[in-house]
């Protein structure tokens, strides 16, 4: 089944000695990493998971 990642959300986690961190930064630059992303990719592999749940498991706290 093909998808329309044209709108897609693009989230960016980097691994540091083993540990996932969220990545923060300016809107401009993640725009430009974000079409960069959507224009390389090739195949998406559904997690049947949310953003929130996502969040919930990184234990991410503003």
């Amino acid at each position: 089944m093909e998808k329309n990642i044209s709108k897609a959300q693009i989230n960016i986690t980097m691994e540091i000695d083993g540990i996932v961190h969220l990545v923060a930064m300016e809107q401009e630059r993640l725009d430009a990493v974000s079409m960069l992303i959507r224009s390389a990719t090739e195949t998406v592999i559904p997690t049947k998971k949310t953003q929130a749940e996502l969040v919930k498991f990184l234990d991410y706290k503003r």
